[in-house]
């Protein structure tokens, strides 16, 4: 069983996260929906958390793509220190 820290919800079972924004180096930004960019399933939960399509990847996911640099959000440098 996997908690996210965020939302407090079992990751695997809720069909999505409820933090909408991402608190990033020079801003707040709006966090990508699974399945919003070309290449994402869109009939697929998340490989990863298990968010439904169109949901927001808990926090941590390591498909999450970064809405600042567009890289993984988990291993980018665009997180504050």
């Amino acid at each position: 069983m996997a908690i996210c820290a965020v939302c407090g919800q079992e990751m695997l079972t809720a069909s999505s996260c409820t933090e909408r924004y991402a608190e990033l180096v020079d801003g707040r930004y709006e966090r990508i929906r699974w399945g919003a960019l070309e290449g994402e399933p869109t009939d697929e939960s998340c490989g990863d958390c298990g968010v439904d399509p169109g949901g927001l990847h808990h926090v941590g996911c390591e498909f999450e793509t970064c809405p600042r640099c567009g890289e993984t959000l988990a291993l980018c440098d665009c997180w504050p220190e």
